[in-house]
């Protein structure tokens, strides 16, 4: 099998699976308990959230609070911090669902939510966010990397144009597809809320974790017990954050595993017919949009599959959706959209898997395309 939809999820490191067995058949005590062995598994969250607040250039550990989801923690991060007085909120056509669908419910209830365009390369028109900041603008949420295109935004960029037009706005990024892949340094960034997700990064499904700078600014939006500073009630997934925090501690040398990916990512596309296609990542190499002209991506999908090799046609998330907003937003045809579908690598990825499924998907729209002349 070769697996190029790591975008989509990852499979879990050998040593967080081991953390994951520990804490849910040994050390598998409620850190809200008073005796002693409870309180060692507290520490041990405590340690975690050190480890990854650490690995975000975060000042301080008690800025992480962990959540089910990336999904859980974008919607913590949009309705905790929103307030009745809030004026205008921002937020891209790039954005991941658990985003983007966030901003448009709160627009269908009155709130002033506006959306900010794409560039054709996939970034945030720098242009468009800036003509549409003000003293009114009380939130803004750019992603990282693009999950379609691997287009990276700018957000220390970013980060000055709301100090100069709107410095008391709320700055949140959706970073679940650059982290553990590109440096990340959320006090760099000027950001005030960051997203992160296990499964991306060889950790477990069911976890995910929120940078806060200011915890005050934040509402919770689930109630209970009062875990996670009374943000986040609800008793601690112990074994997914321990098995986080071993991925984490795994990630290895980022810019080598960065250099390996750019080979991978530059040896399928080397093997790739580009007459008939269009490409439409600029950014990470992790991530690689293609169009296919006058076929379905999702036959392209289904004939890859079936020589096991797989790879999806976007967003898991939108998966089940017609057309993709954000490749419409940068401008593709209808046709281009169609055709198109995307590869995602890792640092796992070896360069023959990256050799062999760009001549296999050559083959493939070969393939298609002479049977629907």
């Amino acid at each position: 099998m070769i697996y190029l939809d790591n975008s989509a999820t990852t499979p879990l490191d050998s040593e967080a699976s081991k953390e994951l067995i520990n804490y849910s058949c040994l050390n598998f005590f409620n850190p809200s308990a008073i005796y002693g062995k409870a309180l060692d598994v507290k520490k041990d969250i405590e340690s975690a959230k050190q480890t990854i607040a650490k690995s975000l250039g975060a000042s301080f550990n008690d800025n992480i609070i962990f959540t089910a989801s990336a999904t859980e923690a974008n919607n913590m991060a949009i309705m905790g911090a929103y307030r009745k007085n809030f004026g205008k909120m921002l937020f891209t056509m790039g954005e991941h669902p658990s985003v983007y669908n966030v901003a448009l419910n709160l627009k269908n209830l009155g709130v002033c939510v506006e959306f900010i365009n794409l560039q054709p390369n996939g970034e945030v028109d720098y242009n468009d966010l800036e003509s549409k900041m003000s003293e009114n603008v009380s939130f803004i949420s750019v992603m990282l990397c693009s999950n379609e295109t691997g287009a990276i935004n700018d957000l220390k960029r970013i980060y000055e144009l709301k100090s100069k037009y709107c410095p008391n706005a709320i700055f949140h990024s959706d970073g679940v597809q650059g982290y553990g892949k590109i440096k990340v340094n959320v006090d760099y960034f000027g950001v005030d809320l960051f997203t992160i997700s296990g499964h991306k990064i060889f950790g477990p499904k069911g976890i995910g974790a929120l940078y806060v700078k200011d915890k005050t600014k934040l509402n919770p939006i689930i109630y209970g017990g009062g875990q996670e500073y009374a943000l986040r009630s609800g008793t601690e997934n112990v074994a997914s954050i321990m098995a986080l925090k071993k991925a984490v501690e795994n990630f290895g040398n980022l810019n080598e595993n960065y250099s390996h990916v750019q080979q991978c990512f530059n040896a399928f596309l080397d093997n790739i017919d580009k007459n008939n296609v269009k490409i439409n990542s600029f950014g990470s190499p992790y991530v690689l949009s293609l169009s296919f002209l006058g076929v379905n991506g999702e036959t392209l999908v289904h004939m890859m599959e079936s020589k096991n090799v797989y790879i999806s046609r976007g967003s898991a998330c939108s998966s089940k959706k017609a057309g993709n907003r954000i490749l419409e937003n940068m401008g593709l045809t209808p046709e281009e959209i169609l055709g198109s579908v995307r590869i995602s690598f890792s640092k796992n990825t070896t360069l023959e898997e990256a050799i062999s499924a760009g001549n296999i998907l050559n083959n493939c729209y070969k393939e298609l395309k002479e049977k629907l002349k």
